[in-house]
């Protein structure tokens, strides 16, 4: 009954306050659904593979071997690496191996319905244990033998719906490649989105003896280093040191340079995401921005709660006068606040939902339906909420609880009573916050420009990037000579792999001068690229005919410097395993990797831009300089046509360089997006606050305000008289706020190679908006008690 009456109590107290009503629930709201959404994030990507039954004792397989500077980690195995570390350590109980044997996607095609047919890259040879080891979820087909049988293969459901549409797929036929068949023994369920192991088709590994591409790869058995993923389920994960001791004796009996590392499958996904565009890069940065937007909403409600302590002066006095306790005035008002929260919460689920596929499409996120329900994520929530209740309710129950009634009721007690200078600090906190805030998005989004728009040596503006696959084979010239001979193509270039794919072969190298063996960088290019990227000549070859001769390298300046050949290194040669190459230019250096890191030694091995290595010889990408003022769809168009003319086998695939340039930066332009959009509720939570603070204050100040009008006082007098206090606060805010955010963005520039310098103005603009934010929340409660009739004032009571 009490209860009832403390819900009934709370729930007048709304309806008579609308607009406090509407700024502590709201304000609330919005914080808790930032907070849901944040949490759901970090939840999902700290929860992969840990469905795994046995997560906790599996294993990836890892060799890091140093070479001088550098560190180069080996994560593909040969064939017999896993029964041999198995026969040696008992601690081994299980191991799968994950081969793709192919640096191509796959063409898979519907015996029964040729025309069914498509390119897929997510392609495995795997073990017969593959459904036993994991906890992969096997549809259709028994777990035992599934993968057993040469050229069986399991597909996913969703490729079982592409390819065979309502049909039962188990015991229908694929071609793979054109040339094998396989036979489908088995349907799985897509993994799912927190899985780190993604996997369309597997085919058993008794298939790779027979086919002649992947023969090599289960036979081959002299080096430690192969083609096959590698995982080791373990007894007990404490006899992980013991076991790497083990691998490295192994490795070392092949000769093989390194150190094993087990990275346990649970922390795979985090490190496989490592230096490249991924926002997990700023994982433990999302759930601090969540505290603080929540922090602010809950500063909000205590701030209006105990500023609006006169108003209910009385009522608790009346109370404690009949009898009522300290702890049961706490309880009504924790019951308040508990309402609150709960209101709060319900319309904060509901921005959830509305907000939801927007921010996972921001950070091109997708999250499985199932995983929103999951009892984590609940949980999660739940303590979301309880968390608000408890702080929301915690310093206005403490206040409001321990008034004197007498002082109450003899109308001794100070409008400003009921936690003042809290109030105050908690402005402060508030938008010291905000204009922190704004002062970090500033600085995120001007070092973004700087990445856009900072020369990087190579010439990316209208050009087409197309890539190739071997299966185009001897047509490849014919197919450059046609597009090149489009209206609006002005130049074309070839390259093995694209500039930023990250896509390098590494050549191990050593100098005449005896050094170790180190690792560099290889970009395998013809000599029309150079002029169509736009590289320039340091020291260019003495005849440019030597361009493409075999036993000739090009280098850039960093890697001439590295290895000592400066400063006459034309002539000079280097030891690339069994044979020598000899220096014949030096290019200007360019970024072919991001701006996140310095710049890299390079060798570029040029080839003859007839060469038949290009098409025949693997798979590679054909840049198109395409003229200013073209319509680019339809030379598009006329470029597809000519691919399928030549290779119907592939899909046509194209994209733009400047495009593949900013997909480096897809991190930090998911920051700046997200730091935007929270920096702007922020303000309005802020905003929000110091309105209903500003309204609370002209209210209490009404009989005030109408005297002065009556002696003469002007609006402007009265504006500035109740702002005055208000400034102060914004101004002290900004000071503390701007050392903060130069320590914190001084932090995060340093994780850089090439960066901005921070500006003053970058700290000017944030204050300028704060401040006319601050000033309009204040303006629009003190300009209207400053305009009103002094003559209502001073009749109330």
């Amino acid at each position: 009954m009490l209860l009832f009456n403390y819900i009934k109590l709370t729930w007048r107290n709304i309806c008579k306050r609308k607009l406090y009503s509407i700024i502590n629930i709201g304000g609330l709201a919005a914080g808790l659904c930032v907070c849901m959404l944040i949490m759901l994030y970090v939840a999902h990507e700290l929860s992969y593979d840990r469905f795994h039954k046995d997560s906790s004792r599996i294993f990836s397989l890892v060799q890091r071997m140093k070479m001088e500077h550098d560190t180069l980690q080996l994560d593909c195995f040969n064939y017999a690496t896993g029964p041999a570390i198995a026969n040696q350590d008992a601690a081994v109980t299980s191991f799968v191996r994950m081969g793709k044997l192919s640096s191509e996607p796959a063409l898979i095609q519907n015996i029964g319905n040729p025309a069914i047919r498509d390119e897929e890259a997510a392609i495995w040879f795997t073990d017969a244990n593959y459904f036993s080891f994991f906890s992969f979820v096997l549809l259709e087909g028994d777990t035992a033998t599934v993968l057993q049988q040469p050229f069986t293969a399991v597909i996913s459901a969703s490729m079982a719906k592409k390819y065979f549409g309502n049909e039962d797929a188990v015991g229908k036929q694929l071609r793979y490649n054109d040339q094998y068949i396989f036979v489908v023994s088995g349907v799985m369920a897509d993994a799912p989105s927190n899985s780190s192991i993604k996997a369309d088709f597997l085919l058993s590994n008794a298939s790779a003896a027979g086919m002649q591409e992947t023969r090599p790869a289960v036979t081959q058995q002299e080096t430690f280093g192969g083609s096959f993923r590698l995982y080791l389920k373990l007894d007990d994960a404490a006899n992980v040191p013991a076991v790497a001791q083990h691998i490295d004796q192994l490795s070392a009996s092949k000769r093989e340079p390194g150190r094993a590392v087990l990275t346990p499958l649970t922390d795979k996904h985090q490190e496989s995401y490592f230096g490249d565009g991924s926002t997990l890069r700023y994982l433990k940065l999302f759930p601090l921005v969540a505290a603080l937007i929540l922090l602010m909403a809950l500063i909000n409600y205590m701030s209006l709660s105990t500023a609006r302590a006169t108003v209910r002066a009385k009522e608790i006095g009346v109370r404690k006068v009949m009898g009522a306790d300290h702890k049961g005035i706490a309880r009504q008002f924790y019951v308040e606040s508990a309402l609150y929260a709960i209101l709060a919460f319900i319309l904060g689920i509901g921005l959830y939902l509305l907000l939801r596929n927007w921010f996972f499409n921001l950070l091109e996120l997708k999250i499985d339906s199932s995983f929103l329900y999951h009892p984590m994520v609940i949980t999660i929530y739940a303590v979301l909420l309880l968390i608000t209740i408890v702080a929301a309710g915690s310093y206005p129950s403490f206040v409001l609880s321990r008034y004197n009634p007498i002082t109450v009721l003899s109308g001794k007690m100070s409008p400003v009573s009921g936690g003042g200078k809290v109030r105050k600090v908690l402005t402060v906190l508030q938008f010291g916050t905000a204009a922190a805030l704004i002062i970090c998005s500033v600085v995120i989004n001007r070092q973004l420009y700087f990445f856009r728009h900072t020369a990087t040596g190579i010439d990316k503006e209208n050009v087409l990037v197309l890539p190739f696959r071997s299966s185009i084979g001897t047509h490849y010239q014919a197919y450059r000579q046609q597009v090149g001979g489009l209206k609006g193509v002005s130049q074309t270039g070839t390259v093995r792999y694209s500039f930023y794919s990250g896509m390098y072969s590494i050549w191990f190298v050593g100098g005449d001068e005896g050094r170790p063996p180190r690792g560099l960088p290889q970009l395998e290019v013809d000599e029309s690229l150079i002029r169509l990227a736009g590289l320039q000549w340091k020291t260019p070859p003495a005849d440019m005919n030597q361009l493409g001769v075999d036993g000739t390298i090009v280098l850039n300046e960093k890697a001439a410097e590295d290895f000592n050949l400066t400063p006459s290194p034309i002539g000079k040669t280097l030891n690339m395993g069994n044979r020598k190459v000899e220096v014949i230019g030096i290019i200007k250096n360019f970024h072919f990797k991001s701006l996140h890191e310095a710049m890299s030694p390079l060798a570029l091995a040029v080839c003859k831009s007839d060469s038949p290595k290009w098409g025949a010889g693997g798979p590679g990408c054909l840049y198109v300089k395409v003229a200013a003022r073209q319509n680019i769809p339809a030379l598009v168009q006329q470029i597809k046509e000519i691919y399928a003319h030549y290779d119907a086998q592939t899909p046509f695939q194209y994209s733009f360089l400047d495009d593949e340039f900013g997909r480096m930066y897809t991190a930090e332009d998911h920051l700046s997006t997200i730091f935007g959009g929270f920096t702007v509720l922020t303000i309005l939570i802020a905003a929000l606050g110091l309105l209903g603070l500003a309204a609370f204050s002209t209210e209490q100040r009404m009989r005030e305000i109408g005297i002065r009008k009556v002696l003469g006082a002007s609006v402007t007098q009265i504006t500035t008289l109740l702002s005055k206090d208000f400034i102060k606060l914004i101004l002290i805010s900004l000071v503390m706020a701007a050392p903060v955010a130069w320590y914190l963005m001084q932090q995060w520039l340093q994780q850089f190679a090439y960066r901005v310098d921070m500006q003053p103005w970058m700290f000017v603009l944030p204050a300028f908006i704060v401040a006319g934010a601050a000033l309009a929340a204040i303006g629009i409660q003190t300009l209207k008690a400053a305009i009103s009739n002094p003559v209502i004032s001073l009749k109330r009571e």
